[in-house]
């Protein structure tokens, strides 16, 4: 098999309502920069309460095909990673507005590991040539899930949607490997209360996730037989900046190779701060044709996990 599942295309659709940290600082009698120091986010996005994640991920979508140069009916399937359903049907809409004629999908849902998940699946299917192109798409609404005045979600929490086109590329680009895991045990600590809002521990989740990033890149590493130096960039679930920060030291891995972007300007969205990130970075040009990226994801379930890529059509 001379070739490998890889990322054709990327499409970002962030909302243009921006929640200020001086507005959450009045909400709470703290400050600004209170706020800056225990998450490192600046501002964060909402999306309309009209708005549907159908219409958030058509639009992510369609800019995601474009980019990979492709039309709606080469889509054979759509995948849509997400824990703030509107709808358990989501993936259907979307194949339908697309215009893919002849199209499977699937909806998933496994936390902020979501795109990793949706990703990983997506992967499967192009790798085994049952499908040529697999739209992957992670949403979340996170605001229609928050108590106002839980100040431990409140300042961290948002919405956006990212959109990838998962197909074929030539080896030795494309993704090298895939580690997932999950520990229901820690499920207590980042779930939905009684009201359906988002309810964290935010030390139980802190300390989670300082253990896991690291170990999650670790295993990453090992399983492709790759080294740490040989790691170009790596953009991880965006969920505060002291979790990354800490990580970053933890690894010795320089922090200006690691995306911090999303979480500051964006703030965290849940399942799509890695697409959103790759996106970015892509952009701005600090990824390029053959580095070897890292995805590392991690969140409610308690679940965990990292794909190995090497970027290039």
């Amino acid at each position: 098999m001379d070739y490998n599942a890889g990322i054709l295309g990327l499409g970002v659709n962030l909302p243009e309502q921006i929640i200020s940290n001086e507005e959450i600082a009045n909400r709470f009698n703290i400050t600004e920069e209170e706020i800056f120091r225990k998450t490192g986010v600046l501002e964060r996005r909402y999306e309309k309460p009209e708005t549907s994640l159908a219409d958030m991920c058509v639009i992510a979508g369609e800019r995601a095909i474009k980019d990979a140069g492709l039309d709606g009916d080469e889509i054979d399937m759509v995948i849509i990673g997400t824990n703030t359903h509107d709808t358990h049907i989501t993936a259907a809409l979307v194949q339908d507005r697309i215009g893919a004629t002849k199209c499977a999908g699937l909806d998933l849902h496994s936390g902020c590991s979501s795109f990793i998940t949706a990703l990983a699946t997506g992967a499967q299917f192009v790798q085994t040539g049952l499908y040529q192109h697999v739209l992957v798409i992670a949403v979340d609404k996170c605001s229609s899930l928050l108590n106002p005045m839980d100040k431990k979600t409140a300042l961290l929490f948002a919405d956006g949607a990212a959109a990838v086109v998962v197909g074929k590329v030539p080896k030795p680009k494309g993704i090298l490997g895939i580690q997932m895991q999950m520990d229901g045990s820690g499920g207590k600590y980042l779930h939905l209360d009684e009201n359906k809002n988002i309810k964290m521990d935010g030390r139980a989740v802190f300390e989670f996730a300082t253990e896991k990033f690291p170990q999650a890149v670790l295993d990453i590493l090992k399983e492709t037989h790759l080294r740490l130096s040989d790691i170009d960039f790596i953009i991880p679930h965006q969920s505060n900046l002291r979790i990354i920060e800490e990580s970053a030291k933890r690894l010795d891995f320089p922090l200006e190779k690691i995306h911090t972007k999303t979480i500051q300007y964006y703030g965290n969205s849940s399942a799509p701060t890695i697409p959103i990130g790759l996106f970015e970075e892509v952009k701005s040009g600090n990824i390029k044709d053959g580095d070897t990226l890292l995805f590392i994801g991690y969140g409610a379930g308690l679940g965990w996990g990292a794909i190995a890529i090497r970027w290039g059509k």
